[in-house]
């Protein structure tokens, strides 16, 4: 298999999601972090400026829904989409949800680009308030079968959706606000394996 690079920033959710699945599945890798590069030199490498960005030899991706998809195809074992047909396309459900609803409008850059005037307290409780609502919607589709997010084993759904109730943590919503997120995260911190792998462990 060629070698992988990511291109990561800590607390950043999408190199989060990135890095779970690369540690989980144990795959080696070079981690570089985006700070300790001028924007010109990251320019060159992600020319969206996105974080993060996963090089494959002499290749490269940009978003980290194709990069854990990649990484699932070429790594198959363990696997981060366990189950039957149904099953599988339920956590691309959730994953899909994150991706397209709950992360874009809590991002910071997209929020000061519409509403430039916010202060840093008002974009911080207004990204809150959407995490809130939108993972409470979110909450109706999980743990129908077991306390992990989707079926009856730990899979990508999970990390989409601990990552985002740490972000929604970041953002300083309480435990209690978001309390079935919170036992889905405690939960899956009593499984070594993923526990061992998770990104929150090195922070």
């Amino acid at each position: 298999m060629p070698p992988l690079t990511l291109y990561m920033a800590p607390h950043s959710n999408t190199s989060e999601r990135v890095l779970w699945v690369l540690q989980y599945k144990n795959i080696p890798f070079q981690p570089v972090d985006v700070s300790t590069l001028s924007q010109e030199a990251y320019a060159t490498i992600n020319p969206y400026g996105y974080i993060p960005t996963l090089q494959i030899g002499a290749d490269r991706l940009s978003e980290s829904v194709a990069m854990v998809e990649y990484l699932e195809a070429a790594y198959p074992e363990p696997t981060l989409f366990p189950g039957d047909l149904l099953t599988q396309a339920r956590i691309r459900e959730v994953c899909e949800y994150i991706n397209s609803t709950v992360h874009p409008a809590q991002n910071r850059s997209m929020m000061l680009r519409f509403l430039p005037d916010l202060d840093a307290e008002a974009l911080r409780t207004r990204r809150a308030r959407w995490l809130i609502e939108s993972l409470s919607t979110l909450s109706q589709r999980l743990w129908l079968d077991s306390s992990f997010a989707v079926g009856n084993a730990f899979s990508m759904a999970d990390i989409f959706v601990a990552v985002m109730y740490q972000r929604a943590l970041h953002q300083q919503v309480k435990p209690e606000q978001l309390p079935a997120f919170a036992a889905h995260f405690e939960a899956l911190m009593q499984v070594p394996e993923v526990q061992k792998s998770s990104p929150f462990s090195s922070y």
